[in-house]
Order: structure tokens, then C-alpha cells, then sequence
């Protein structure tokens, strides 16, 4: 006697092919939110990145080195507000410039404030005092003419 034939899949391939699919579909969907988390947090930081840049740019146009001391307040695209105010220190050279800038943004979200700061060596012949300027220019001739001695 012949049996007949079976067709069809029994409970337990069944099921088990339900957890293979069940597992497959978390792990997916949990490397698809990390990618979406991953770019938006490129993107947050290109556009801070970018305030910070404008923020820095609009400070280092100010050609009167009191008013750019001073410091001022400029709105960005992405980051709310921006307030900047910088310190500036003299060097040995003539009409070089240690800057240390400083950038608070001020999210429109109220997330509290961030604070940025970046040191800077600028060239800058109007914040130059004419009598510094001299003199300046003057210790510079004195120590190459010192040393060419030293060298002959």
C-alpha cells in the first residue's frame, strides 16, 4: 500500500523560520537607526562647525582692535545666537598678534550654552601702535645685526 504523500511544512520549521526572520528584522532595523543617529549627529556637528566659522569670520573683519576686544553678539543660521569677545596679546614681531577668541552660542532650543574658544596668531598692521610698531622693528635690526656678527 502506498502512503500518501506529504506537503507542507511541520510547526517547528515554521517557527523557526519566524525567529530567524524575527532576529534578521532587529538587527536591520537596529543598524538603520544607528546610521540615521550616526548622520544626524555629522550633520549637528557641520553645521556648529559652520556657525563657528561665521562666528569667526565676522569677528576677524573688525579692523579696530577695541571694538573687536569688545566682542559682539551676531544671530546663526543653526546655533540661535552667537556672542564673541577675544583678548589680544602683543608679540615680539611687529604687527603679529596672539588672539584668543572666544564663541558662546546660545541655542534656540534653551539647551544651555556652549562655549567655544580658539587661540589664533593674526597679522594685523592696523591694531599696530606706531611707536610700539618702532620699536619693535628696531630690537628685530639690533638682534639680526647681533647674531650676523656672531655668525661672521
Amino acid at each position: 500500500m502506498k502512503h500518501p504523500r506529504k506537503y507542507g511544512f511541520t510547526l517547528l520549521e515554521i517557527t523557526v523560520s519566524i525567529a530567524l526572520f524575527g532576529l534578521t528584522m532587529v538587527v536591520l532595523t537596529e543598524a538603520f537607526v544607528n546610521t540615521l543617529v550616526s548622520l544626524h549627529s555629522i550633520e549637528s556637528e557641520a553645521d556648529l562647525q559652520s556657525d563657528i566659522r561665521f562666528v569667526r569670520s565676522l569677528a576677524l573683519e573688525e579692523s579696530d582692535r577695541d571694538v573687536f576686544e569688545e566682542g559682539g553678539n551676531v544671530e546663526t543660521l543653526s546655533s540661535g545666537t552667537a556672542a564673541w569677545r577675544a583678548t589680544v596679546e602683543n608679540t615680539e614681531v611687529s604687527d603679529l598678534f596672539r588672539v584668543e577668541l572666544v564663541i558662546e552660542l546660545n541655542p534656540p532650543e534653551g539647551k544651555g550654552t556652549e562655549v567655544y574658544t580658539q587661540n589664533l596668531v593674526i597679522l594685523r598692521p592696523t591694531w599696530s601702535d606706531p611707536v610700539e610698531r618702532s620699536e619693535l622693528i628696531a630690537e628685530a635690526r639690533k638682534r639680526l645685526l647681533e647674531s650676523r656678527q656672531q655668525y661672521n
